[in-house]
């Protein structure tokens, strides 16, 4: 069996609703390469953030971790998914924070706790930091 440490969790880098290819490998509890994320944000557009006047500069990522992949699903070789729904709050911190969906509880768990680490620079709307809600991160587990 692999060690801990050999093993990469792939996290979609800002692969919310729009299905971006773009994704960041990094092995598991260690934190997850802002630039990376940040660009693919970024190729998703403006629009995707800021539809509807919300914002004229979309959030970007200033620090990540990688979740940790459960003991369980490790230890017996399984792979899986979560679906992670959260704010970003003009302070760029995340709120709100709730498991859409998943393909086994410990995965919705431990993609939880790790979103909770992350931290965003605001979206603006005319200069001034902006709430952005609902925003979708999704997280597959793989071996």
């Amino acid at each position: 069996m692999q060690s801990k440490l050999n093993l990469m969790l792939l996290v979609l880098a800002g692969a919310m609703t729009t299905g971006c290819a773009s994704s960041l490998v990094t092995n598991v509890g260690t934190p997850v390469s802002a630039s990376a994320y940040n660009k693919a944000m970024a190729d998703q557009g403006r629009a995707y953030y800021c539809g509807n006047g919300k914002c004229d500069v979309p959030p970007s990522l200033i620090r990540a971790t990688a979740p940790h992949y459960p003991a369980g699903a490790l230890a017996a070789g399984r792979t899986g998914w979560a679906s992670v729904l959260f704010d970003i709050e003009a302070t760029g911190d995340i709120s709100n924070v709730r498991l859409e969906s998943a393909s086994a509880p410990e995965f919705g768990e431990a993609a939880l706790a790790a979103i909770h680490t992350w931290k965003y620079k605001p979206a603006r709307l005319k200069g001034k930091p902006v709430k952005i809600g609902s925003v979708r991160q999704p997280i597959p587990f793989t071996l």
